[in-house]
């Protein structure tokens, strides 16, 4: 008896490497699957829209692209963008003039304005298949504006992600400089606004252009890093701990050059809009990490600038610990991804 369990018990040991083997094999390739997800959703397109113009002329407006666009991610924000909309108009209208120049300068419009013109915005509000009132409150809004800029609502056909969204607005915008800004207006635009055309000025001015008849390709990111020390010490210890994991992994796998990546205030030339976000490729949270790897490849010129933010209630986020965990860990997953699909040559990289 002793002598057959022995030999059951080699048998079983010597079995054992097989198994191990085999369950190595499995999770590495669920593990391989899992990092390029992200991949094989962008694959499959998806980002089927409609678009709409509620006020304005979509074609007077796209006359000398003297037009500065904003592009707003909106995913049910019905209590929330009221609010935004309401801040935004105000400034824009009433500072009018003081950022037709800052505009100016920003891209280089030395010559003098025709009958003293003043820039007009083109508010792009891409609703990203929200199930509340978001649309109406954007045709609400339109309703009402008399200054003669053009207000569009794109609505996306499904729910495709802020990374989605923002691209589609990006690419379907007419303006000289485009402004990404979030529909929390977390950002406050009067002072964000007026430090990222100013910096906008700065980077192109700067800039040698071999060829200086072409728009510059410029991104001014907005961003929170100087509040970073105020933040953590308001912060949870856990909200903490993956807020500078998140910035290990974006230094590791993106770029050290930007310190705050998912700032939602972000301001591009027209050149450097199509380059970005025809080349753009994720759709969730983490593509503005992507934009950063984008931005390098293609030599875009890329700037960072403190603005003043605010935590608004109610973020898409705010889904407790674990909801927190499992967001972040995708983001580290689709970090991978970026960095795996461009080093092995599966994503291509386009020049506009």
């Amino acid at each position: 008896r002793n002598n057959n369990d022995m030999m059951a018990l080699a048998e079983t040991v010597a079995g054992a490497p097989e198994l191990y083997y085999s369950i190595i094999g499995i999770i590495s390739i669920l593990t391989i699957c899992y990092i390029f997800y992200p991949a094989y959703k962008c694959k499959k397109g998806g980002l089927g829209c409609t678009e709409t113009i509620l006020a304005g002329d979509n074609k007077s407006s796209g006359g000398d692209n003297e037009l500065l666009s904003l592009i707003i991610p909106a995913y049910n924000e019905e209590e929330r963008l009221p609010i935004m909309l309401d801040e935004t108009l105000v400034y824009l209208n009433k500072d009018r003039e003081s950022l037709t120049h800052l505009f100016d300068a920003a891209v280089g419009n030395n010559h003098q304005r025709r009958n003293k013109s003043l820039i007009k915005y083109e508010i792009i509000v891409v609703d990203d298949g929200s199930s509340d009132n978001t649309c109406n409150v954007v045709r609400k809004y339109a309703a009402t504006l008399n200054s003669g800029d053009t207000v569009k609502l794109i609505s996306m056909h499904q729910n495709v992600g802020k990374g989605g969204a923002v691209k589609t607005g990006m690419l379907r915008s007419l303006g000289q400089l485009c402004l990404m800004i979030d529909a929390d207006g977390a950002t406050d635009i009067t002072d964000g606004l007026p430090k990222l055309l100013k910096e906008m000025h700065t980077l192109n001015d700067n800039k040698e252009r071999h060829d200086t008849s072409l728009p510059p390709k410029s991104v001014v990111f907005g961003s929170r890093a100087h509040l970073e020390n105020e933040s953590s010490a308001s912060r949870s210890k856990v909200r903490t701990f993956l807020m500078h994991a998140f910035h290990f992994f974006v230094k590791a796998l993106c770029s050290p050059r930007i310190k705050d990546t998912q700032c939602g205030f972000k301001l591009f030339t027209r050149n450097a809009a199509i380059s970005l976000f025809t080349n753009l490729h994720l759709r969730r949270w983490a593509f503005d990490t992507e934009l950063v790897v984008i931005a390098e490849r293609l030599q875009v010129s890329v700037s960072e600038v403190g603005v003043i933010w605010h935590e608004i209630d109610g973020s898409k986020l705010d889904g407790g610990k674990l909801s927190l965990a499992l967001v972040s860990l995708g983001m580290l997953r689709d970090m991978l991804c970026v960095r795996a699909c461009y080093f092995f040559r599966i994503w291509k990289m386009y020049s506009k």
